[in-house]
């Protein structure tokens, strides 16, 4: 017999603007992430999703997603803009932004 799961989403945001995450999958959520802050939201139900990370700063940011044996790092050099992946995420995910 098949066990459903939960995951969760952990998110960081190292930078002095406010970042957004959109999560778009099976559970979609869009995060507001304070700048310095640190946080968690879940559940949501494991599978492919498209995640987003925005921020509206100026300069250059580094995004990161670690999850679904991937942990690619996105280096973004254009103000308002931000990075967009897709995952299959069977684990937690780790999402964040610095400088």
């Amino acid at each position: 017999m098949a066990r459903l799961f939960s995951i969760g989403v952990n998110y960081y945001n190292a930078t002095s603007y406010t970042c957004t995450i959109q999560l778009s999958g099976p559970t979609s959520h869009t995060i507001t992430v304070a700048p310095g802050t640190t946080g968690s939201f879940g559940p949501i139900t494991p599978g492919q999703y498209t995640v987003g990370i925005y921020t509206t700063g100026p300069g250059t940011y580094n995004y990161h997603l670690d999850g679904g044996g991937n942990s690619p790092t996105f280096i973004n050099n254009d103000n308002g803009h931000g990075a967009l992946y897709s995952i299959n995420a069977q684990d937690n995910l780790t999402v964040g932004i610095t400088n």
